[in-house]
């Protein structure tokens, strides 16, 4: 019989999750990841099985803690004109904040590796995807509750405002100057507000 863990391999993901997503893939070595999370290199190696297997493993964990806590408003039943105004517009105060070079984990992921690494272009496809239908099922809300102006084109304005979010997000990885990206939050609102009904603009 083998001798019970030690560790919780969720919260070794999470651990792992916070050095990659900070450093990327190259930037993280072994040793950095076994101090960080204060196991040894066999027990690393026991329950992932390689480098590689972690970075997956803390990607998963990403997609389903950050990702889910983030676009949980946007996803909701019920969302629409209200959420989407917040999401984008969080950007604007994001920027240069403590936290900000961070950006998010799926976009550095696609940027360092997703040519080269299947894993990191299989998470950034489905993030681009489930970042799409959020917008679209925001959009479609509206269109149903008549807040949408007619002839929109729900499909093309998600993928536009998909594509706008993840450009933010390597903006504030790149950490620069705050006015760009406030100024084109400012650009993205100003679309998004051309889309809406005038009669059914409740501020």
């Amino acid at each position: 019989m083998g001798r019970p863990k030690t560790y919780d391999p969720e919260m070794i993901a999470e651990k792992a999750m916070e050095l990659f997503w900070l450093h990327g893939f190259h930037g993280t070595s072994t040793e950095q990841l076994v101090s960080h999370m204060k196991i040894n290199r066999f027990s690393l190696y026991a329950e992932f099985g390689s480098k590689q297997a972690l970075y997956e493993a803390a990607l998963e964990r990403y997609e389903r803690s950050i990702l889910t806590n983030h676009f949980a408003p946007l996803e909701a039943p019920e969302s629409g004109f209200k959420e989407m105004k917040a999401l984008l517009g969080s950007f604007s105060a994001a920027a240069r904040t403590a936290g900000s070079e961070y950006g998010c984990f799926l976009c550095n992921s696609a940027t360092e590796r997703a040519p080269h690494d299947p894993a990191s272009q299989r998470f950034f496809e489905a993030y681009v995807e489930r970042v799409g239908k959020a917008f679209t099922h925001a959009l479609r809300n509206a269109q149903r509750r008549r807040e949408l102006r007619p002839r929109v084109n729900v499909e093309d304005e998600a993928h536009f405002f998909a594509n706008t979010l993840i450009g933010f997000q390597s903006l504030l990885r790149a950490q620069v100057n705050p006015e760009v990206i406030r100024g084109a939050a400012k650009v993205a609102l100003a679309h998004l507000a051309s889309l809406e009904r005038p009669d059914s603009r409740a501020g």
